[in-house]
């Protein structure tokens, strides 16, 4: 690691270049590992753009299936019907969750301030 840092340090000429990209390339590479991982633990970057029943859209909005059925008779929820079988995709559903965000006080009060 000191190693590392000590390079970090060198004055970056035309000569030490090569070696100052192969250096950031590396540290990239290892961020990526990282990411991947962190990502993975938490269920993340996974493709979220798959087609998914209404047993797991229930889960990822922690709802009954009773009141998702609710919202999908009233054309509320973003869903899709194939051979009378009913799908939602999970970004999709996350997104439409995030549309309905409620502002703050503060956000509230900044905005009329203006």
């Amino acid at each position: 690691m000191e190693k590392a840092q000590t390079e970090i340090k060198e004055e970056l000429t035309l000569q030490n270049v090569p070696k100052a990209v192969n250096y950031l390339i590396n540290e990239i590479a290892e961020m990526r590992v990282m990411l991947e991982h962190i990502e993975k633990q938490l269920g993340l970057g996974v493709d979220k753009h798959r087609p998914i029943g209404i047993t797991d859209a229930c889960r990822i909005l922690d709802q009954t299936e009773r009141a998702v059925s609710k919202l999908v008779r009233s054309r509320s929820i973003p869903h899709y019907v194939q051979d009378k079988k009913l799908y939602f995709f999970e970004d999709e559903l996350v997104r439409w969750v995030e549309s309905s965000r409620v502002k703050t006080f503060a956000e509230e009060y900044n905005l009329r301030r203006r």
